[in-house]
């Protein structure tokens, strides 16, 4: 059953390095190669491992998630899906899940239902993009309700009372987004330093660095400022791209390893 993401970062800590939280579209290329993705990355030493829900708008992810969204719900990917992939991981792994969803899915499928569903999945957190913390406290209460780590988005134009508001709703983690505009390459904006040090006087949970981290990424500049780093567009890409089953498992793999060995660069000194 579900024990929080929490464990992950304490696990990450005393192996001194940052927790890696790889991204993968669920149901991408198909239900059945999904789960052999996600098991490999598991494998690869993801410390939680973040399932996207397929949504047919995804405003806030850029071409290469939008592309991998694209496929699966081609391939018939569900949220339902999606919490039949956790419940199957959680059968072999112990491995942290969070998923992330857009609002839609969950709304159609029933808050109360989800909640209890993806508990019973084995679910430990859920990252809603498109759902402020502010808004439809009802919403945040169910899912916290259910054993469910809410993780909350915070960015470099977060002003200070909405950034309260995000740190006082978050269980788990701090998703932190480090530069503004859609999933996908391009640098961490430089206010994101300072966004890590505000959140860090607010709330003693980890931090997740996402939205524009890759293997090109100087991580040494946060050590002592942030403890986790999610990537999704630049491990899924080489997928796209690649022309067959065993050329994605193999590529996702050998980027796991790689940016997996970056990591002990955020070890504080």
């Amino acid at each position: 059953m579900p024990a929080g993401t929490g464990r992950a970062f304490e696990a990450a800590r005393s192996e001194r390095r940052g927790a890696f939280i790889p991204y993968l579209t669920s149901g991408y290329p198909d239900a059945a190669e999904s789960d052999r993705l996600a098991l490999a990355l598991l494998d690869e030493g993801a410390d939680i491992l973040e399932l996207g829900v397929p949504f047919s708008d995804p405003v806030a992810d850029g071409p290469v998630i939008q592309r991998t969204t694209q496929v699966a719900l081609e391939s018939g990917a569900t949220l339902a899906g999606a919490l039949r992939q956790a419940a199957a991981l959680r059968g072999k792994r112990e491995t942290p899940i969070v998923l992330m969803s857009y609002l839609n899915p969950i709304h159609r499928y029933g808050v109360e239902r989800f909640a209890r569903d993806a508990h019973a999945s084995g679910v430990d957190g859920v990252i809603l993009v498109d759902l402020p913390p502010e808004e439809d406290p009802e919403t945040w209460r169910t899912i916290e309700g259910a054993g469910l780590d809410t993780i909350t988005l915070a960015s470099p134009t977060t002003d200070a009372a909405r950034l309260s508001t995000i740190a006082a709703r978050a269980r788990g983690f701090l998703y932190v987004v480090a530069r503004l505009g859609v999933t996908g390459t391009g640098g961490a904006d430089p206010a994101v330093l300072e966004l890590l040090a505000r959140c860090r006087e607010l709330t003693p949970l980890p931090r997740s660095l996402g939205f524009g981290m890759g293997l090109g990424s100087d991580l040494s500049r946060y050590r002592g400022r942030a403890e986790g780093v999610i990537v999704g567009s630049e491990l899924l890409a080489p997928l796209l791209q690649a022309p067959d089953a065993a050329g994605r498992e193999r590529s996702l793999r050998e980027f796991a390893r790689a940016f997996r060995a970056k990591l002990g660069d955020m070890a504080p000194a």
